[in-house]
């Protein structure tokens, strides 16, 4: 019988699986289905993973998918909430699929769960404050990039520890996408450009940052 075959990641998840360190242990928060930890578990980029969720019906579409790949023996299944579902140190956490008011939440809430452990994170808004957030907890961004799925853009950051301050044009623009000078880099800033531009009562600068890097 044929092998099934590893769920593919859209565009969004593979972009954080790329980001995600290679690690003993890892920890996905707010799981959902479990695409990325199977896919983390079944090309080696983790030794073994957490996989949490506050939703018991997701964990278990989790189970049943880690199940089916041989994958479950290397994956601890726990319904939980936020960084609160860590009883141990982990390397990695990925936190994706949330808005940023959320995940900045989670982050300032389980500051203590999260024992120097490099962070991927994807919001699907509020990407300021979370860049604040990320900021505020004593990390720093290290690699951003851009990604479009599903008919929008996403930023996907990947933060470790380590003190620094961000002016407000680097929180707007993120301070490492707006040196990155990519094509995709300037297809999100003039796809954000449009979407601000809707705004009522924006600050003029903030168009004007991005006109700069578009």
């Amino acid at each position: 019988m044929r092998e099934p075959r590893i769920p593919k990641l859209d565009a969004r998840l593979k972009t954080v699986f790329d980001l995600f360190p290679a690690c003993d242990a890892g920890a996905d928060i707010g799981a959902d289905h479990g695409r990325l930890s199977c896919n983390l578990l079944a090309y080696g980029k983790a030794g073994r993973m957490l996989v949490t969720d506050i939703s018991l019906p997701s964990l278990e579409k989790a189970k049943e998918l880690l199940e089916r790949h041989g994958l479950k023996d290397r994956a601890v299944i726990r319904t939980g909430d936020g960084l609160k579902a860590l009883e141990a140190p982990v390397d990695a956490i990925a936190i994706c699929g949330m808005g940023g008011e959320l995940i900045s939440r989670i982050l300032s809430e389980g500051r203590e769960y999260l024992y120097s452990a490099a962070l991927i994170l994807c919001p699907q808004t509020d990407i300021n404050l979370l860049r604040c957030t990320v900021m505020s907890i004593g990390y720093h961004i290290v690699c951003e990039e851009a990604v479009m799925s599903a008919g929008r853009y996403y930023v996907v950051l990947r933060a470790e520890p380590g003190e620094i301050n961000y002016t407000e044009k680097e929180i707007f623009l993120g301070p490492v996408l707006m040196r990155a000078g990519t094509e995709t880099a300037k297809d999100y800033y003039r796809w954000r450009y449009d979407v601000e531009s809707c705004v009522k009562d924006l600050d003029p600068k903030y168009l004007e940052w991005l006109k700069e890097v578009m």
